[in-house]
């Protein structure tokens, strides 16, 4: 008798028993699949990309990541003409041109180049070592600029608690989120000299 009450307790408070019918009519929520293409510029340093890499890592881990990473189409070969653009420069250009180009299916997750650059813009709290990141989408323009052009702290996983950590892989995941919501509109037209 004790048994039944405790069974009919447990059912009772969803301890136990078959799953609520509202619980199992909801799927699981699915994280995006992002194919992401990784390019370094020239000038940054190894530091920086490990930072940079490890940020990506924790984003698209299987347990807690923000994204599922699939294989890119595309190699960072593809844009090794851009790899001496600053970022201040002809880089959104060189990547836009390139990346508007491919030959990548419509069904295909979105496809986002990340890049590294040394050279983070000059902020009045900066801090020194940051560096750059940009995020581009398929579109000819970015969808967020302010999101999709932003920096990171290589320092910051060396630092006594994690506010900076957690700051910059924010920073990346917006930065990633930004790139994916462009859409394909056309090719980028040779408008630079």
């Amino acid at each position: 008798m004790r048994l039944v009450i405790l069974l009919s307790a447990l059912t009772v408070f969803g301890l136990a028993g078959p799953a609520s019918p509202l619980a199992q009519t909801q799927p699981a929520p699915t994280r995006p699949q992002v194919a992401v293409v990784v390019v370094t510029l020239d000038d940054v340093r190894q530091t920086q990309t490990r930072h940079g890499r490890g940020a990506l890592d924790l984003l698209g881990d299987p347990r807690w990541g923000r994204f599922d990473w699939v294989d890119p189409r595309l190699t960072p070969d593809l844009f090794s003409s851009c790899e001496n653009d600053g970022a201040s420069g002809r880089l959104d250009y060189c990547i836009r041109f390139y990346l508007t180009r491919a030959e990548l299916p419509a069904d295909d997750p979105p496809t986002v180049v990340v890049v590294f650059d040394d050279y983070a813009p000059a902020r009045p709290d900066g801090l020194e070592g940051e560096m750059r990141v940009t995020c581009y989408g398929r579109g000819v323009v970015p969808a967020d600029p302010a999101a999709q052009d932003t920096w990171l702290w290589p320092t910051s996983g060396r630092m006594h608690g994690t506010r900076n950590w957690d700051r910059d892989v924010e920073a990346l995941a917006r930065c990633i989120a930004a790139a994916t919501s462009e859409t394909w509109t056309g090719l980028r037209q040779p408008d630079v000299n």
